[in-house]
């Protein structure tokens, strides 16, 4: 697989790159958990598990939807079909994304993955219009990818809220697939019973910032990873027809 060649966009490279709408998810094709924001956590765990991972040199947390139950395994998207109705905010920009301008900078600038078999010169919707302002699709791609910034540092101070209160556990998800015990590590969740020995203050708190919304849905949404579970025994099953 070629590797991704991200590049910053501009307007006199790119003006006649278009992104065409062939198989737009086919790069997470083997992506077992996505990153999501706590926006998104009604929605998407309305579908998917909503789980915590742990950065091991950050120590910092990142919320995710888990896609699969092994590394490289998405149980969600087959033969190019998404099998959900929720697609996270991460992925829908592609293969447009955001870079840092330079290693130590601040300042992101909007780059574009030449390698991907979307981006070309023939079909699709254009970046730029014939006189090399933006296009409406850009345009739009570009608030979109402003606001997942936005809220990707509203989940960080969310996270680091739950991290203060010791409101996170390192759990082993144990499932069980045509009669085999699996075990899932490194997934941390939501201590419901901390959460429940909460201070009524500090519970309120929680109300008052809108987080036990978040909270609460990320709980339910563990009642998922049934469905996974189910979608990988199929799949094994078929495997062996």
């Amino acid at each position: 697989m070629e590797q991704n060649k991200v590049v910053g966009l501009h307007k006199e490279k790119h003006a006649k790159t278009k992104i065409s709408s062939v198989r737009p998810l086919s790069h997470i094709a083997q992506e077992h958990m996505l990153p999501v924001v706590v926006h998104e956590f009604v929605v998407a765990g309305a579908e998917f598990p909503v789980v915590f991972v742990k950065d091991q040199q950050s120590e910092r947390f990142q919320p995710v939807v888990l896609l699969g139950l092994a590394a490289q395994q998405n149980l969600i998207l087959k033969d190019d079909k998404w099998g959900a109705l929720y697609v996270p905010r991460v992925v829908r920009n592609y293969p447009l994304v955001l870079v840092q301008d330079a290693p130590d900078s601040d300042r992101l600038i909007v780059a574009i993955d030449e390698t991907s078999e979307r981006v070309n010169e023939t079909e699709g919707f254009p970046l730029f219009n014939d006189d090399g302002s933006e296009s409406e699709f850009l345009t739009a791609r570009k608030q979109q990818m402003g606001e997942y910034v936005d809220y990707s540092q509203m989940t960080q101070v969310f996270m680091e809220k739950l991290k203060s209160l010791d409101l996170l556990k390192e759990q082993v998800l144990t499932v069980t697939i045509n009669g085999e015990k699996r075990n899932i590590n490194g997934i941390h969740m939501v201590d419901d019973q901390k959460l429940n020995e909460l201070s009524d203050e500090t519970f309120l708190e929680l109300r008052k910032l809108g987080y036990l919304t978040a909270i609460y849905a990320h709980l339910m949404s563990l009642q998922h990873t049934q469905k996974l579970v189910q979608k990988l025994a199929e799949r094994e099953e078929a495997a062996k027809a």
